[in-house]
């Protein structure tokens, strides 16, 4: 069975792109929280998007630009 959701999360640099399939969709909050996790293994701007793949549409989209950089408390 197909997973409904896909998630992909790229950078400049090809070998780095990342693709995760889920069947719940993700919130704005939640694609923000993979795609921190991911973080320091990508170069450049990073931009990750939810597919609906049912509807053909992107659901939610988070962009990081070159320089970003997490402060932890």
């Amino acid at each position: 069975m197909r997973s409904r959701y896909r998630v992909e999360i790229y950078d400049e640099i090809k070998s780095n792109d990342l693709t995760i399939y889920s069947d719940e969709n993700l919130d704005r909050q939640a694609l923000s929280q993979i795609v921190f996790s991911y973080l320091p293994k990508f170069k450049g701007n990073v931009r990750a998007y939810v597919f609906d793949q049912n509807k053909k549409i992107k659901t939610s989209a988070a962009f990081y630009p070159m320089g970003y950089k997490i402060i932890k408390k």
